[in-house]
C-alpha cells in the first residue's frame, strides 16, 4: 500500500471518528438517563400475538389485542396467562391499533380505514368499514376514543397537510362519519421537553405508535415505539411529561391501554425475543 493511500484511509478515519463524535453528543443515551418507571409485571404473549399492535382494557384482567397481519380480535386473560377468546372481523391486514365507543370496538389500519366490531360475545360478523381521507403515507398507528364521542387518529409519517413542524392527531366523528381534516391536536417539534433527546431529527422526537387516555386524570398518553418514549400531553397538545422507556425492556412498544383505575399496560412486538405485555408505574 502506497503513502497515498494509507493517507486517504487515515483521513476517513479522522473525518468518521469526528462525525461519530458530534452524533454521540448531539443524541440522547437511554444510559444516562434516570428511569422515571417500575414495571409492575411483565406477561410473555403467545406466538399468535407477535406482532402484537393495539391492546384494550375490556374487564376482569381481561385485555383486548390486535395484531398487525390479523383481522382478528383476541381476547387475552391475565390471570391465566392464556388467549381465552379470538373474534375474526376481517380478513387479513395492516391493523395497527384499536378503542372502544358505544358498546363496540373499533379498529385502524395503517391507510386510515376503521373497522366497527359488534360485541365479542355474540357469533363472528364482519365489520362495517369506514374509508378515511388517509393514504399509506400517512400510516396511521394511534387510536384512542375521548369523552366528546369521537376517535382521535395519530399519524405516524406525515400530516395531512404535508407539513413538517408537528405531529398532528386527527378527530373522526362516527355519528357524522366524518374526519376532521385540521388536526385537534398539534405536537410541536418546538416542544421544550424534547431538549432532553438532544437532536432536532423529527423520527427520534415523535412517531405515534398508539394513543389512550387516562381514565382518572383524562390526560392523552401518546406512545413512541421508534424512540422508546411516553408522551403526556396537555388538551393543547403542550407536552406535559416525557418518560423515555429502557429499549431492554421495551423494545417495541406498539401499544398502551388502562385499566379504569388507572393501571397502564403497554404491548411490545416480537423482536429479538417473544411479545410482551407490561404493566408499568410512572414514579412522580
Amino acid at each position: 500500500m502506497n503513502k497515498w493511500a494509507i493517507g486517504i484511509i487515515t483521513i476517513v478515519l479522522i473525518i468518521a471518528g469526528a462525525v461519530y463524535a458530534i452524533y454521540e453528543a448531539n443524541d440522547y443515551d437511554y444510559d444516562d438517563s434516570t428511569k422515571k418507571y417500575k414495571i409492575v409485571k411483565k406477561w410473555e404473549l403467545p406466538a399468535e400475538l407477535n406482532e402484537v399492535s393495539g391492546i384494550y382494557w375490556i374487564n376482569d384482567n381481561r385485555i383486548a389485542c390486535v395484531q398487525d397481519e390479523d383481522g382478528i380480535l383476541f381476547v387475552y386473560d391475565l390471570k391465566s396467562s392464556k388467549i381465552i377468546k379470538q373474534y375474526k372481523f376481517a380478513g387479513p391486514g395492516d391493523y395497527e391499533a384499536l378503542s372502544f365507543l358505544n358498546g363496540e370496538f373499533w379498529v385502524v389500519e395503517s391507510n386510515g380505514k376503521l373497522y366497527k366490531v359488534p360485541n365479542l360475545m355474540g357469533a363472528e360478523k364482519e365489520a362495517e368499514e369506514f374509508s378515511l381521507n388517509f393514504e399509506y403515507r400517512n400510516n396511521i398507528e394511534g387510536l384512542a376514543a375521548n369523552s366528546d364521542g369521537n376517535l382521535l387518529l395519530s399519524v405516524k409519517e406525515r400530516n395531512l397537510d404535508n407539513r413538517g413542524d408537528y405531529k398532528g392527531i386527527y378527530a373522526f366523528d362516527p355519528r357524522t362519519k366524518k374526519l376532521n381534516m385540521d388536526p385537534v391536536i398539534k405536537i410541536s417539534y418546538n416542544d421544550p421537553a424534547f431538549n432532553v433527546l438532544q437532536t432536532e431529527n423529527p423520527r427520534k422526537l415523535i412517531r405515534p405508535s398508539d394513543l389512550a387516555f387516562h381514565p382518572v386524570s383524562k390526560e392523552l398518553y401518546v406512545l413512541d415505539a421508534e424512540f422508546q418514549k411516553v408522551l403526556i400531553l396537555e388538551a393543547s397538545g403542550k407536552i406535559r411529561e416525557l418518560h423515555l422507556l429502557d429499549p431492554e425492556e421495551f423494545p417495541q412498544p406498539e401499544g398502551i391501554c388502562f385499566s379504569p383505575s388507572g393501571r397502564m399496560f403497554i404491548s411490545n412486538e416480537s423482536l429479538g425475543g417473544p411479545p410482551t405485555l407490561i404493566e408499568l408505574k410512572f414514579i412522580k
